[in-house]
Parts: structure tokens; sequence; C-alpha cells
């Protein structure tokens, strides 16, 4: 054995999917005894292990939205890949993300993604079917809306085109989310670990009042605003109101269960897609998340928020109004406010379709704790491991959660927690969610990756109301259709107490925007759309 002053010995003992090292260097004159590195090993050993495949399934809080809109900024900042950057420092891991530019397009489509998240799925269009009771149908059914069909990018007509192709290349058909997940599921070559968040959405119509079909929810006033909007988007509004393909009062008993979904529905088909994916497969750990009370969002206004932004204006909330409004009738309000209008207000809080009460809201807090009650039921299935994010997440929203020196709150805006649309998390929130997941990672596989610091996460967070104004800034992104809307208030001087972008626009200006935007939407209902092609509003498709 050579006695040279740098020689090492160097031993390797490989078994199954672990590699161990060790390495012994003798003491040498002016030079300190190495110490075992296992970030040196990793990097060269890596290829040795097989990679454990980090899976996704999801709504748009595992696609990361916010703002009402996808693109990489958000999806890079979002617990999926917040988990994923911690996951790789302990285990090779493979990960991909279908990332989209700030116009919603893919930037990399024949790379094959692993996080499978969609904006707007629920339990059934996970799998490409339309549940029928808000559809408005007898029967669930399959919808292409919900399918990755397409054979070129530049065919791409929705999000799942988007996201999830090329995988229903690769497996030679039409793919949904579900399907995808298997398709990768029976494809690996090592390890998976699959994340399954799918059931907000289940619960998140009734309590946003937006979206639907038959007739589509629209929760602003518009009989009080209808002057103020652009001639001919009042005019298709109404045309589509007196068609019955939209509605301007989502907040009643009946139209609330017309978009929750049944407890029994929810439960056939959770079994039914457990089923699907097998729960007994070897080396693969599921990991499901329970549901935050959706109706405890930041998108929905009590007293207290809007007395906080309408006395701004020189409007008082009366004491005796204790429902809660949407964001998109707050906006209303403030614009009529800033306007003057404050006589049309008193009007607009006494519409019970337009005001959330007491009753209605614990109607979906009781359901979402029937689907909580079905997805801890698979707590004692091979391989699934319950992770108890609504429950945390709640906690987090009803007491605030404490990050150096803020406390972030549910409050929209001024509470930190929320994007601008009051729906999603902020980064912070995100990275608060990545660690709840992490933990329950790291118990059921044995790891040590490390958790995000909060503090440093959210001193970079666009979302969190610094200077106290109510505002914040929010990202320096372009915006579309709602997005147009939510970036009115943005504060252009966060860190100084200051008014939002409204603010300093004209009631002609902001009126003439919110027109635009609310076109924007109502075109995607096909007989909005061949409407106004009939009138020449938009050109013909071809």
């Amino acid at each position: 054995m050579s006695h040279r002053k740098k020689g090492c010995i160097l031993f390797f003992f490989l078994a199954g999917l672990a590699v161990t090292a060790m390495i012994f260097c003798p003491l040498a004159t002016g030079q300190e005894r190495l110490v075992t590195k296992k970030t040196s090993l990793r990097a060269n050993f890596l290829w040795l292990v097989p990679r454990t495949t980090l899976l996704a399934v999801g709504d748009s809080l595992t696609q990361g939205t916010r703002d009402a809109t996808n693109n990489q900024y958000f999806l890079k900042n979002a617990y999926v890949q917040k988990v994923a950057d911690k996951l790789s420092l302990v285990l090779p891991l493979k990960f991909s993300q279908a990332l989209l530019d700030v116009n919603g397009n893919r930037l990399n489509p024949l790379t094959v993604p692993s996080n499978l998240g969609l904006d707007g799925e629920d339990i059934f269009s996970v799998e490409g079917y339309e549940y029928y009771k808000r559809a408005g149908s007898s029967s669930n059914y399959i919808s292409s809306e919900y399918l990755c069909d397409k054979l070129q990018p530049y065919f791409f007509t929705d999000m799942h085109d988007k996201v999830l192709y090329p995988i229903n290349l690769l497996a030679g058909k039409p793919v949904s989310q579900i399907d995808a997940l298997i398709w990768h599921l029976n494809n690996r070559t090592g390890p998976a670990i699959v994340i399954f968040w799918v059931g907000n959405n289940d619960a998140a119509l009734s309590t946003l009042g937006l979206g639907g079909k038959n007739p589509q929810y629209f929760p602003i006033p518009f009989d009080q605003i209808k002057d103020k909007l652009k001639p001919v988007v009042s005019y298709l509004l109404n045309y589509g109101k007196n068609q019955g393909a939209i509605a301007f009062d989502p907040y009643t008993a009946a139209h609330i269960e017309h978009n929750l979904t049944d407890t029994s529905d929810f439960s056939n088909q959770l079994n039914h897609l457990v089923t699907r994916i097998n729960l007994n497969r070897t080396r693969v750990k599921y990991f499901f998340l329970t549901y935050p009370y959706y109706q405890e969002v930041g998108y929905l206004m009590g007293n207290e928020d809007l007395e906080f932004y309408l006395s701004k204006l020189g409007y008082s909330i009366p004491e005796s109004f204790n429902g809660r409004v949407s964001l998109l009738t707050f906006f209303c309000l403030y614009a009529l406010a800033k306007e003057g209008e404050l006589s049309r207000i008193p009007l607009i809080l006494s519409n019970d379709g337009l005001v959330m009460s007491g009753d209605e809201s614990d109607t979906i807090k009781k359901r979402i704790d029937s689907f909580n009650n079905l997805i801890s039921l698979l707590s004692g299935r091979s391989n699934a491991h319950i992770v108890p994010v609504g429950e945390k997440l709640n906690k987090a929203f009803s007491t605030g959660l404490e990050v150096g020196g803020y406390t972030l709150t549910r409050n929209w805006g001024r509470g930190g927690s929320f994007s601008l649309d009051g729906v999603h998390p902020g980064h912070t929130v995100h990275a608060h969610i990545a660690n709840i997941l992490l933990d329950e990672i790291n118990k059921a596989l044995g790891l040590n990756a490390p958790l995000w610091d909060l503090v440093s996460v959210l001193l970079s967070d666009p979302y969190v109301d610094f200077d106290g104004d109510g505002w914040v800034a929010g990202p320096n992104l372009p915006a579309s259709g709602r997005t147009k809307i939510l970036y009115l208030f943005k504060d252009s001087l966060e860190g100084v107490p200051g008014p939002a972008v409204i603010d300093n626009m004209s009631p002609g200006d902001v009126w003439s925007l919110i027109s635009d935007a609310l076109l924007e939407e109502i075109l995607g209902i096909s007989l909005i759309r061949t409407e106004a092609e009939r009138i020449g509003v938009v050109p013909l498709k071809k």
C-alpha cells in the first residue's frame, strides 16, 4: 500500500438503491482530515441510483395558478416545484413542468411533464368527465375539453393540450390527467411519489359564484352597473341572461347546491379513481392532501373588509351587514364609490343572490368536511398517506400565519396570504404548503429533506402588503381577461402608503377596462360568441 502524503483509500459498497461510500485519508502535515461530503458523493455516483419520479395530480393549486392565470413565474414559485427543489437535495429526482410563457403558450412542448395539475379540475374532470349537476345534464359525459388530444403544439386549443402533451402521443390516445398519471406509473424505471390533491373544485364554484355551464355564473351587480359598461357588453350580458346562458345570482341555496358535488357522487368517483391508479403498486407512495375550507378564501369579503376599502372613498358599511360578497362584486362597489355613486351600494348589498349568508357558507363547509372524511378513509390503504393540508391551512387562515414579524391572514390584499384573485395562495403560503407536504414525505420515506425558510420567501413575495395600505405590488406581468380587472388594484409604490392603480384612473377608463375584460370572458360561451359574431363585435371564425 502506498504511503504518499496525498494518498486516499476509497471503498464502495452498493446495496439496492442505497449508495454508501467511506473516504479514509491519513493525516498529513499542514492538512486537515478530509470530511466525507454527501454532495460530492451524490455528484460522482448519482448515475448509479434509479431516479424517483415525482408526479402530481391536481387543480389550479397544483398547476400553480395565481391572478387567474398561469405562466412559468407562477409555476416555479408553487408548492410542487418547491417540494421538488427540496427533495432533489436528498435523493435523485425526476421532475418536470409544462412551463408556459406570459401569453399562456407552452415553452417546452417536447418535455414530458410529471406535474400534471390543471386549473379547474374536479374529481370528475380529472378523468375527462363533465359532472352532470354543474353541466345541467342528466348524466356525466366525456368532454374533449378535459383531454389532451392534439397531435402538434400549434393545434393546442385548451390547457389540457398545453399541460399534458406529449403524453397523448406516447400513450397513443387522448389522455386525461388520470390517464397521464397511469401512463407514467406504467412506464417508470424507478420509484415514484404521487401527490394527489383533487377535490377543491368540487366546492369551488359554489364559493366563487363564478363559472359553470347552463348557466355560467358571474357574481357582478349587473343591474347596478349595466349603464356604466360599454353598450355592446351590456347587450351581450343581458342577451346571455335572457337566453339562460348567464346568471348573476350565484349565492342562493339552490344555486350553491347546483354547483356542489354530492357526497355520494364524490365517494363513488374517488373509489373509482383509487382503483384505477392502483394503490398496491410496488415502489410507489401516494400522498393524498386534504381540502381547506374554500369559503374562507380572501375572495369572499365581509363587513370588515368592505369597510376597510370603501371607507377610503367615503362610504361606511352598515354594521348590520353580515354576509360576504365576491371579489368581483367588491371591484364594482369600489368603482361605483370612486365615481361617487354611493346610492347604488345598498341595493347591491341587499341583493341576496350576490351575498353569501352564514347558512350558505356552512352548507359548503359541511360538504368539504364530508369530502375530507372520505379522503381520511384511504389512510388504511397500502402505500397511501394522508397529508393534513386542509386542517393546517384552516388554522393559518383563522388565527394567522406568523412569518418574520408579519401575520398572514385570509383577508384579501392586506392579509398577504392570497394572490390578487383572492383564491390562489401567494408565494409564502405555497412554501408553507410545501413544508407540510415535505414533512409527511420525510416521515413516510425516512428522508431528511430540508424545509423552506418562510421568512426568506416572504421578503420577495409580491402579494404581501408591506406598507399596510391594503394594496400589494403584485407581479410585473401582462394581463388578459379577468386579470386586467385584478391589476387595477395593484400598488405601483409598494413600500410607501398610497393609492392603487384604480385610484389614479378616470371612472370612464375604469369602466372601459372592466367592459373589455368582461367581453373577453363571455366570448368563451358559445351562445354569446355566436351572437357577438352576428352583430359584428368579433369576426366570424373560419
